[in-house]
Order: structure tokens, then sequence, then C-alpha cells
């Protein structure tokens, strides 16, 4: 885990991503917003290099309250829903009676 805190802004080194983003803007109808395109770009790629075992610590630091929900739905997406819901359920499922189901 990295030890160093990020500010409101990441920064990198965009060289020719820079450059073609901008060429995009140019030719686009209307222009482009690039900074919606990094958001996204960044969301997608966040999402797409975690592990389950990531998805698994990420939601249980968010139950505990550690992470907010905007940052585990960025992480998680519509996975942190169905997560809540599979948890919902398996602790319905605990407390259900199954005496009946006893042989």
């Amino acid at each position: 885990m990295s030890q160093e805190s990020l500010d409101d802004t990441i920064k990198f080194r965009a060289g020719p991503l820079k450059e073609a983003a901008t060429e995009l803007d140019s030719v686009h109808l209307g222009g482009i917003n690039i900074s919606e395109l990094a958001r996204e770009g960044l969301t997608q790629m966040l999402q797409r290099s975690m592990t389950d075992d990531d998805k698994i610590a990420i939601y249980e630091r968010y139950s505990a309250g550690d992470l907010s929900e905007d940052a585990a739905r960025v992480l998680l997406g519509d996975e942190l829903d169905l997560l809540e819901e599979d948890i919902d359920a398996f602790r319905e499922a605990a407390t259900d009676d199954t005496s009946d189901y006893l042989v």
C-alpha cells in the first residue's frame, strides 16, 4: 500500500496522451471533456486491476466505516450493491427456522 497521500488532483506525465486528447478535442464536433474521459478511464482501470481479495478488503473497510461509500462505489461499482444484497440474504437465511428441514 502506498504511503503517499493523493491530492485532489492526480498528476502524471501525459505526453502522447495529452497530444492525442488535444487532437481529438480539436476535431470532434463540440470538443470532448478530457477531465471526464480521464475520470472514467481511471475508474475503469482501478476496477480492472482489483482481485477478488482486493474487493473483499475494500468492502470490509467500507463496512467498518474506514472508506466512504463514494470511494467504495468507484472501486466496486455495481458489485457494491450485489455484495450488500448477498450479505443481507445470508443474514436472513441464518435467522430462518430450519427445524422443518431436519430428517
